[in-house]
């Protein structure tokens, strides 16, 4: 059964269900799955710096209730740490930490066959932005040739602001 298709709308900066009237498209599912793994908010581990804390808010560690039942059919929480790099300088660990940040939320895939390997590659890319590239190898046997995506993220309001195909993406 696929999986509702999901586009980035620019204009607003969020991802949105598509339309094709008179119903939700639908998708193999692989592009719906490395939205919701990148941008949505993983728990903070423990030892994890929270963003929130350096202003004097209080500490909120995020994440989905849904991870505080661990279960042997899903055991990888949902989303990922990219959220933790909010208001964090331009330096070159920021990029470091949103390419591991990225390739722990994605690392699920591999696990469960719906890549062979996935591929991330993060480069800053401009002003509190950082470009995030995603290469899906196919399984062995299967016709699929891979995908590749991109997203610009803005690492200071921890928000994508744009999405394509292939890399490298444009400098902003």
């Amino acid at each position: 059964m696929p999986d509702l298709s999901l586009a980035f709308d620019s204009e607003r900066g969020v991802f949105d269900l598509v339309l094709s009237s008179p119903d939700l498209q639908g998708d193999d599912g692989l592009l719906t799955a490395v939205i919701i793994s990148l941008f949505t908010d993983r728990r903070a581990h423990d030892d994890d710096p929270l963003p929130d804390e350096r202003v004097g808010v209080p500490s909120d560690m995020r994440g989905w209730w849904g991870d505080y039942f661990e279960t042997e059919k899903r055991p990888d929480p949902i989303g990922s740490r990219l959220w933790l790099l909010w208001r964090e300088k331009e330096m070159a660990v920021v990029v470091a930490r949103a390419q591991e940040y990225a390739s722990e939320a994605l690392a699920w895939l591999t696990r469960d066959g719906r890549a062979a390997r996935i591929e991330v590659n993060a480069v800053h890319a401009g002003p509190r932005m950082l470009a995030i590239n995603i290469r899906a190898l196919p399984l062995p046997g299967t016709e699929d040739a891979g995908r590749e995506w991109n997203f610009m993220y803005d690492y200071v309001n921890a928000a994508p602001v744009r999405m394509g195909t292939g890399f490298p993406p444009t400098r902003e």
